[in-house]
């Protein structure tokens, strides 16, 4: 027996499976049933972990974390864990792998306990021993070996359409899956490996022809320049870099070694180049300065005048700006002058308005006074003092003392009806007390209002509990006399008694029942006599309780009364009003008050604007002021005052109108002088800024030398001899580089043909090991091509069958697998048509068609193989047949192989339960076993999985 067979899994704390769940696949065929999201991929997952130590489909990037396996909702700390028992090429034993820190381990069962951990490398090429080539490197056996056990091992959806995909896309992933399934995966990686390598050295080998080339071509350029040149030494070109070289008094080598000869050429360029530009710059500014040459004395000449008037013009702006700040500060003075004489017309003008109308107010309130006819206008204000002394307190005194006169007013206009009130409370309370009751009265009443309460209740709770049972008794006991069932007995049902005949029997039990409804009766009547008894009683007390409350009430308010009137006399004595007429005497000083207080106002304003007043003058409202002058006495000292400020006022103005046009023509003057200093400076320093121009120019065409005629000359025929001598050394140099140019290209000619050889013996070097890493890969194709095509031929004898039961509508008569130049493209036989699998097949039927395959390979390698929902786009029809292809291929290969297949469709597991309901137990290497197990998944990775054995019943 070949290949890898799980007989039993348990899986723990493995993404959605949080508690322990054991999974018995010893049956050749096994079904998971569960809904979506329950647990069915996270099974295959643990499989595949715990023969491969991954998950592919959980790998980020090409990096696999195992944090990833950790449930999400699990409470415990436990690592993930999947321990099965396998039965590997006919021997049995148990693998267990968990996660240990960050890493995955890996233990083999002995003897009942777990062995030392065993490396990936190690399991896997006992897994997988045909998947690499035993001596293969690690770093490629483990990849190699984890794709061919997840490849042949399990079935995923992505899978099933890469198995015959023909879109171009997916050429190379369809190359991966079947070398998986056929074993061949070390000769597609060996191929893949050659043409990484040609790539890899044809691009190192592109670079060095490229390079080649380029030599090549300068080497063909060189040789032509140095045919085309004109023969000439190199000593010819030292001889005119010595004498160039002293011309310009430059320290050379003789020998012409040290420095290089083109370093010295390239020195005398650059000092030829260099004072080439001082000969231009020097000779601009010669000839400039000859054009400009009469020029120099004029702006001297202008700049001496100027500075001659400069001082005068400054010492008449200074006399200027001091003549202006006094005339400023005289107009600031006269300013403030009138601005403070305002103020005071202003303030003798506000007096006015305050004291003007307080006269008429205090005439209006005399006027209202009683007796106000016996003023005659020649009284004096000690004399108002003496008629209304209260004037000589505060306004907000006199304020208080009206009120007080008013409320004392109000309370004696309402003093008659108070008094009368007073009278009827008095007699009143008198009829109340003769009606009251004594306390111990009191005390009885409501003893007696509460005993005949209790007993008003008492006697509804006897009429209550009576009116139920005479009404059920009655009831009964008519039912009884009604009953014909026993018509000639004659014995009491209650005691028994013989009335002798029915008839006697009958007329007791009539005489019984009419006598209820008095018993009733009487009961209502009892209840009715105690409730109204209590509520006389009740009725008593309240109007006793009632007397008490009215009488209390009288005696508030007539204390009320009396206390008002006590306050009453108290403010009448406060304010000197006797017996008598109360009303009059109060309206009399309420007048007296009114007219106090325009006085008290009059004179406290007089008071307050006399301290502010401005000037001399006459003093307002004087001790001699009498009642008919008061206006006269406000108005002549506050006119007086008026005049004597309008007269200073006046010159004030005049004063301020002098200095201000005084400032205003000195303000003119100052402009012009300044402006005749800044028209003085802006001119020197135009005239300065072009001499310094000059200066500047004549430094550049002349430096160090002073400015003369003489030297003008002298400076021009430096020009000219500089040019000269430039030239003759431009034609040196010149000379001097043409010939080193020649030498220099025979140097590099002879550097190239000496780096060429090297560089060709690499390149064919090169393009020996590109031809031979092509023809390796070459046989690596070769050989992959035959051995996939012979095993693709020999799986094509089952895969048609399979494929021709399992496909229900039959229109394709069968399938070819594999041709000469592509062994991996499929075909369709239908009537002499072919049609390719990728682009004419149904869903369903590339469905049929990649299970028809997964199926083949299974059978020829043997053991465990998990199919994730393999009936996806099937239809009924198919569904059966694939059902059937199932239930032959268990049946048939039951000693070597196992299916795992997972599904959420119910239907699915009751059509299986019906293929294999009378089918016997078949061996197994874990011995007679059913041929079919439905295992049935609930919960979820947060509430918790649970696994039933659905099928069969008895496990």
């Amino acid at each position: 027996m070949t290949g890898v067979r799980i007989s039993k899994m348990n899986v723990r704390a493995f993404r959605g499976i949080g508690t322990k769940a054991e999974f018995d696949f010893s049956s050749p065929l096994t079904l998971v049933f569960a809904a979506n999201g329950t647990g069915k991929t996270t099974m295959c997952e643990s499989a595949e972990w715990l023969l491969t130590g991954q998950v592919e489909r959980l790998r980020d990037k090409g990096h696999f974390d195992q944090a990833v396996l950790f449930p999400k909702f699990s409470q415990s700390d436990q690592p993930p864990l999947v321990d099965a028992e396998l039965h590997l090429r006919g021997s049995a034993l148990r693998l267990q792998r968990c996660i240990s820190g960050t890493e995955t381990q890996a233990r083999l069962w002995k003897d009942g306990a777990l062995g030392p951990v065993i490396g990936l490398n190690e399991l896997l090429r006992r897994l997988a021993p045909a998947a690499a080539a035993e001596n293969s490197h690690h770093l490629r056996a483990i990849p190699m070996r984890q794709g061919w056990l997840r490849g042949t091992r399990f079935l995923s959806a992505e899978a099933l359409a890469t198995l015959v995909d023909s879109d171009d896309s997916t050429v190379e992933r369809r190359k991966d899956v079947f070398a998986d399934l056929l074993g061949i995966r070390h000769l597609l990686e060996a191929e893949k490996l050659a043409e990484r390598y040609i790539a890899d050295i044809s691009s190192r080998e592109r670079l060095l022809r490229q390079t080649i080339t380029s030599r090549e071509e300068e080497i063909v350029r060189l040789t032509v320049e140095l045919e085309e040149a004109s023969p000439s030494g190199s000593l010819s070109a030292v001889t005119e870099v010595n004498n160039a070289e002293q011309q310009f008094g430059l320290n050379s080598d003789a020998s012409g070694s040290q420095p290089s000869l083109a370093a010295r050429i390239e020195a005398l360029d650059v000092e030829r180049h260099r004072r080439q530009h001082i000969l231009v710059t020097r000779r601009d500014a010669i000839e400039a300065s000859a054009a400009r040459w009469p020029e120099r004395d004029k702006i001297s000449e202008s700049i001496v005048a100027l500075d001659t008037i400069y001082p005068g013009l400054t010492e008449q702006v200074s006399e200027i700006v001091k003549q202006g700040q006094a005339a400023g500060a005289a107009v600031a003075a006269a300013s403030t002058r009138c601005n403070t004489l305002k103020t005071q017309m202003r303030a003798l003008d506000s007096a006015r308005s305050m004291l003007a109308p307080l006269v008429p107010a205090l005439y209006a309130a005399l006027s209202d006074m009683p007796g106000a006819r016996r003023l005659v206008g020649n009284e004096t204000l000690p004399q108002l003092f003496e008629l209304l002394p209260s004037a000589r307190q505060s306004t907000e005194e006199i304020t208080i003392l009206q009120a007080d006169v008013s409320a004392a007013l109000a309370d004696e206009r309402a003093a008659e009806n108070a008094d009368r009130r007073t009278e009827l409370l008095r007699a009143q309370l008198l009829e109340v007390e003769a009606l009251l009751v004594t306390e111990d009265a009191l005390a009885e009443l409501r003893e007696a209002a509460s005993r005949f309460e209790t007993q008003a209740q008492h006697a509804k709770r006897l009429q209550d509990a009576t009116a139920g049972p005479l009404a059920r008794l009655q009831t009964a006991g008519r039912e009884l006399f009604d009953h014909q069932h026993a018509s000639g007995a004659s014995a009491c049902p209650l005691c028994s008694h013989d009335w002798q005949t029915a008839d006697a029997l009958r007329e007791a039990m009539a005489s019984t029942l009419a006598v209820v409804p008095e018993v009733e009766k009487l009961s209502q009547i009892a209840a009715a006599a105690a409730s109204e008894a209590a509520r006389l009683a009740q009725s008593q007390l309240k109007e006793a309780q009632r007397q008490f409350a009215k009488a209390e009430g009288l005696r508030t308010e007539l204390a009320d009364l009396e206390q008002r009137i006590d306050a009453r006399k108290v403010r009448l004595a406060r304010l000197g009003v006797g017996d008598g007429n109360r009303i009059a005497a109060l309206e009399a000083l309420s007048a007296s008050l009114v007219a106090a207080a325009a006085l008290s106002r009059l004179l406290s304003e007089r008071d307050r604007v006399s301290t502010t007043l401005p000037g001399s003058g006459p003093t307002l409202l004087g001790e001699a002021t009498t009642l008919a002058t008061l206006g006269k006495q406000i108005e002549d000292p506050i006119v007086a005052r008026e005049s004597s400020l309008r007269e200073d006022f006046t010159a004030a103005d005049t004063e301020l109108t002098k200095q201000s046009e005084r400032r205003d023509a000195l303000r003119k003057d100052h402009a012009v002088a300044s402006e005749a200093v800044r028209a003085n400076r802006d001119t020197h320093a135009r005239h300065q800024s072009e001499l310094d121009k000059l200066r500047q120019l004549w430094n550049v065409a002349a430096p160090d030398a002073e400015w003369t005629e003489s030297n003008l000359t002298a400076a021009r025929d430096w020009a000219r001899h500089e040019q000269a001598l430039l030239e003759d050394i431009a034609s040196r140099t010149v000379a001097a580089q043409a010939a080193w140019n020649t030498e220099a290209r025979r140097t590099r000619l002879e550097t190239l043909r000496r780096e060429l050889a090297p560089l060709l013996n690499r390149s064919s070097y090169l393009s020996d090991r590109i031809a031979a890493a092509r023809q390796a890969s070459n046989a690596f194709h070769d050989s992959y091509v035959q051995v996939s095509g012979r095993q693709i031929e020999d799986l094509g004898q089952v895969v048609n069958p399979l494929f021709a039961r399992m496909h229900a509508n039959r229109v394709f008569d069968r399938i070819k697998l594999g041709q000469v130049d592509d062994p991996l493209r499929w075909l369709a036989d239908a009537g002499g048509q072919e049609l390719n699998p990728g682009k004419d097949f149904s869903q369903g039927q590339r469905q049929d068609l990649a299970l028809a395959l997964f199926l083949a390979r299974a059978r020829s390698l043997g053991g465990t193989f998990f199919l994730d929902e393999p009936v996806t786009h099937l239809d009924d029809l198919n569904r059966v047949g694939l059902l059937d292809v199932f239930r032959a291929t268990v049946l048939e290969s039951s000693q070597s192989l196992n299916l795992v297949i997972t599904t959420s469709s119910k239907p699915l597991a009751r059509h299986l339960i019906e293929k294999f309901g009378r089918v016997g137990p078949v061996e197994t290497p874990a011995g007679r076993v059913r041929p079919l197990r439905v295992i049935e998944l609930d919960g979820n990775g947060r509430t918790g999985v649970t696994l039933t054995t659905v099928y069969p019943t008895d496990a």
